[in-house]
């Protein structure tokens, strides 16, 4: 049992650093670059689903059984922090509702992706 939570932490934690550096690397762009908006929210959601992708592989071949569930339990795992923390600093927003849907929906399934490619 401890191996799992060992396991599901570091893969949490290897999306969060992948995150951090991604939207680092955007944020310099945004400055030097001036990108439009449109530009940077594709960019956001790129982040957020290849750090899915990478923590789901990363649990896949760390358990070597049922991949795809572990990946998803990443997914569900990094959007629920996502929106806690969300929903901490802004309060609940009920027109944000509808996109943080479909950010779940990326989350989970790049996750799992990433546990079957693993």
């Amino acid at each position: 049992m401890r191996n799992y939570v060992i396991s599901i932490l570091k893969a949490l934690l290897i999306s969060y650093v992948i995150s951090a550096a991604a939207l680092l690397v955007l944020s310099g762009l945004l400055y030097w670059l001036d990108i439009a908006a449109a530009q940077l929210q594709i960019g956001v959601i790129a982040t957020y689903i290849a750090s899915c992708l990478i923590g789901g592989f990363y649990i896949g071949r760390k358990m070597k059984k049922r991949e795809f569930l572990w990946g998803l339990i990443i997914g569900v795992l990094y959007y629920s922090i996502h929106i806690s923390a969300v929903i901490a600093m802004e309060g609940v927003q009920p027109e944000k509702i509808v996109p943080g849907t479909a950010l779940a929906l990326l989350c989970m399934g790049s996750g799992m992706l990433g546990g079957m490619l693993s």
